[in-house]
């Protein structure tokens, strides 16, 4: 496999370590989306600007109306320059949170664009800027559907 190649696997790789692991709370592979000074900016979508650690210490903090969420990533386009890299994906995002009545979940489906600016690292690929874009967002309350434990 070409160098190249290989760099591009890596890079996508390093992208999905931050979907999964925020959507599954599993910080271990949230750490291996990123370099030690990364940034994850929201303000484009009227947010704020966050270190990785400080998205996690405010996400991990127990929340039981709070039950899933999943981020798919597709169209990305990498473009590499030596050590560094730029990417841009978009992504797809459902959450969901128990609602007031019974049964019922507050959905939240939505979509984006992430444009991300990467460095190579001793221990691969890591994104050292993440830019989220919001497209297009729905609210809704539905019945919960799944036989939850």
């Amino acid at each position: 496999m070409s160098d190249m190649l290989q760099d591009r696997l890596d890079i996508e790789k390093a992208l999905r370590h931050y979907a999964i692991g925020l959507d599954e709370r599993r910080w271990e592979e949230w750490d291996l989306a990123f370099a030690p000074e990364a940034a994850i900016d929201f303000t484009p979508m009227g947010g704020k600007r966050e270190t990785p650690d400080e998205m996690r210490a405010r996400l991990s903090k127990p929340d039981p109306a709070w039950l899933f969420a999943q981020h798919p990533l597709y169209n990305t386009v990498i473009e590499l320059d030596g050590d560094t890299a730029t990417a841009f994906s978009h992504y797809q995002m459902e959450t969901g949170r128990r609602g007031d009545a019974e049964g019922e979940i507050i959905r939240i489906s939505g979509g984006g664009a992430y444009e991300d600016t990467l460095v190579r690292t001793a221990a691969g690929w890591r994104i050292t800027e993440r830019k989220v874009f919001m497209k297009w967002k729905e609210t809704r309350r539905v019945k919960d559907e799944v036989t939850r434990g």
